[in-house]
């Protein structure tokens, strides 16, 4: 993998543990060496609260956010601070704080379909790699077609077989294809297959019944796999996500608002703050179709740092998959490696701002880009 930036760091540590194959990883070699890193960095961390509210003066019509109250151990408690990032996913500071957000796409409102992730051992995974090779309209174009021992195998399709199961019964009728890649340990597979549609991510209710859905079509594709699959006929499943996937709910808006057009066009911008390369990708929900456009190789686009800076407000930075952007550019942006860049140049701004006690917007980009570019974000 070509990364640099924090995400890197996590990428050396996995692979000190062996905890990570070529762009695959194991779940608890991510927490692990985040945790340390954390702990490393000095940061203080608190699991297990909730935002309960954004405490906010208003000044010349912007937000100046001078507290946050969470509630954990069955109390409240205040933490105030001079800057705040919104990394949340569901842009719920943003939305506190009534700072200016969308939501899904800008016509309907639709949101992207959720995903529970589950993992499967006791694969051939040479077995399933010929399977593809012998029959390659049947898998999108992408997909691993030589089996290297030591090296990542990404399958997706089977294309006729799933539309048989669906016509059987055997399958849910909203899966599309099948996908997996594999990880460090041989013959395992973490499965980005179950498409649970028609709810709302910012729902308590609607995520409940997301995790009961999707552990159904979790089963069902389970034993469809080993039933027809070559390959599964002695796999066993192993486990399911602690929590469904959720792709998209809220966006900040921001100084600027990233677009489709600025990422197939691999737009660069003067106040830079990191690059990406991946493209649309927009998991549709019924009655709309899905999306996946990519950027030629060798191509990249670049974040603004006016897309971190929410617009209504003096002291907020977002960061992660609730950035300024449309439904597109959201769709492209949304991913982890990209996630964690934006993350990184966030905290420097943040940290600068506190250091200069200077509003975000006047913090001298030269100095951000500098420390961004000892990093390698930019």
């Amino acid at each position: 993998m070509n990364l640099t930036g924090e995400f890197e760091e996590i990428v050396k540590g996995m692979e000190k543990i062996g905890g990570v194959i070529d762009n695959g990883f194991n779940a608890w070699a991510f927490r692990k060496v985040v945790n340390e890193l954390l702990c490393e960095a000095g940061v203080k961390t608190i699991r297990h609260a909730l935002i309960f509210g954004v405490e906010f003066e208003n000044v010349n019509r912007k937000r100046k956010i001078t507290s946050l109250i969470l509630n954990y151990n069955s109390k409240f408690y205040r933490f105030p601070g001079k800057v705040f990032v919104d990394t949340t996913g569901d842009a719920e500071i943003v939305y506190l704080a009534n700072a200016g957000w969308m939501k899904g796409d800008e016509k309907t409102g639709l949101t992207q379909a959720m995903t529970l992730f589950f993992r499967v051992g006791g694969i051939d995974v040479k077995k399933a790699v010929d399977f593809v090779r012998a029959n390659p309209q049947q898998f999108y174009p992408w997909s691993t077609s030589e089996y290297i021992l030591g090296r990542i195998v990404s399958i997706a399709g089977y294309f006729d077989l799933v539309k048989e199961g669906k016509i059987k019964g055997l399958l849910p009728e909203e899966i599309e294809y099948i996908f997996f890649t594999t990880l460090p340990e041989e013959g395992e597979a973490s499965f980005n297959t179950t498409n649970i549609l028609g709810l709302d991510g910012t729902s308590s209710f609607d995520l409940t019944k997301a995790e009961i859905e999707g552990r159904t079509q979790m089963l069902q594709i389970y034993n469809f796999l080993k039933e027809k699959i070559p390959g599964f006929e002695n796999s066993y499943l192993l486990e399911s996500g602690i929590q469904v996937g959720v792709r998209e709910t809220r966006r900040a808006i921001g100084e600027y608002i990233i677009s489709g057009e600025d990422i197939l066009k691999a737009r660069k911008f003067k106040d830079a703050i990191a690059r990406a390369c991946y493209g649309i990708d927009i998991h549709g929900q019924r009655g709309e179709k899905s999306r996946l456009e990519h950027l030629k190789e060798g191509q990249y686009y670049e974040i603004p740092l006016r897309a971190l800076i929410v617009k209504k407000a003096y002291n907020l930075l977002v960061a992660g998959r609730n950035i300024s952007s449309t439904r597109e550019g959201h769709s492209a942006l949304r991913i982890q490696a990209t996630s964690a860049a934006t993350g990184e140049a966030a905290g420097v701004v943040a940290s600068l701002a506190v250091k200069f006690n200077r509003d975000v917007r006047k913090v001298p980009y030269e100095i951000i880009s500098e420390k961004l570019k000892a990093r390698g974000n930019i």
